[in-house]
């Protein structure tokens, strides 16, 4: 495939058949050649491989009806930053960090565009956080200073990081307040890395039932995304189809005055430039 024709990547059901395809123009073009490993991991790298006839599209989105998937079924690690906005720590009264944060998800957390997210009935303060998505393509693990950290994405997509904020608050470590089900929508689509090389000056934004919560750029981030995959990958393996999300802005739910908690009924919309925007309501 000419990798500078991928533009979107994503994974749809479609006429009860789950699809892998590329966007082009408002156009679906199915790719029948992803395969998995016995763990359900996409092998991103046959991509490379993979002609497309752009005078044949599969079919016209708005001609049809399906429904969006996470853009990656089994990511093999979810990998996220922590406080990696300098206003997200000022508005928590926190210096910003010296070093990453880094927590996980899980692949269990992922919905996709336009889904319906149930509020678990555990926790009395579920909030939002709109992050930027990298999507690794190639194996990396400890970098030399010659790599090129971009060298191994795959693309970018939008991610939400749903949190439970007040269990989140009650325990030391974030892995129940942060991993719940469904508590990443993502998507709708991955804008590759020949359409993006390095999304560094890009808005990100969220809303709430249309009102303005968070609007930020990516060029205010701690630690932009070179560094966090030389970082990670110093001691982590990253494989293909693994995604990090490098943290929100400020302007989430918790640290309004009052607090804001999402309810049952929010539409809630949020976006980066350039990359797409991701749409889910709370039910």
């Amino acid at each position: 495939m000419n990798n500078a024709l991928i533009m979107k990547f994503g994974r749809i059901v479609h006429r009860g058949k789950e699809k892998y395809g590329i966007v082009e123009s408002g156009k679906w073009y199915t790719l029948n050649k992803i395969n998995r490993n016995n763990f359900g991991e996409e092998n991103l790298e046959v991509l490379s491989d993979i002609e497309i006839n752009f005078n044949n599209p599969s079919f016209v989105l708005t001609d049809e009806d399906f429904t969006w998937l996470p853009p990656i079924a089994k990511p093999g690690k979810i990998l996220c930053v922590g406080r990696n906005y300098a206003e997200h720590s000022t508005e928590q009264g926190l210096d910003p960090e010296k070093k990453p944060i880094i927590f996980s998800k899980f692949s269990s957390c992922m919905e996709g565009h336009q889904s319906t997210i149930r509020k678990p009935i555990h926790t009395e303060f579920l909030d939002y956080e709109v992050e930027l998505a990298v999507i690794i393509g190639k194996s990396t693990s400890s970098l030399s200073k010659n790599d090129n950290p971009l060298d191994f994405v795959f693309g970018y997509t939008v991610a939400n990081d749903l949190s439970a904020r007040d269990i989140q608050k009650s325990e030391k470590q974030w892995t129940r307040g942060k991993g719940f089900d469904q508590s990443l929508p993502i998507g709708p689509m991955i804008v590759t890395s020949e359409e993006i090389r390095d999304p560094k000056n890009n808005d990100i934004w969220l809303q709430v039932n249309g009102e303005n919560r968070q609007l930020s750029n990516t060029s205010l981030m701690i630690f932009d995304v070179p560094f966090l995959i030389r970082y990670i990958s110093e001691l982590i393996t990253l494989k293909p189809g693994d995604m990090i999300l490098t943290g929100t802005p400020a302007g989430v739910g918790y640290f309004m005055d009052p607090p804001r908690a999402l309810q049952s009924g929010d539409e809630v919309s949020c976006g980066i430039t350039n990359i797409g925007e991701l749409r889910f309501t709370i039910q």
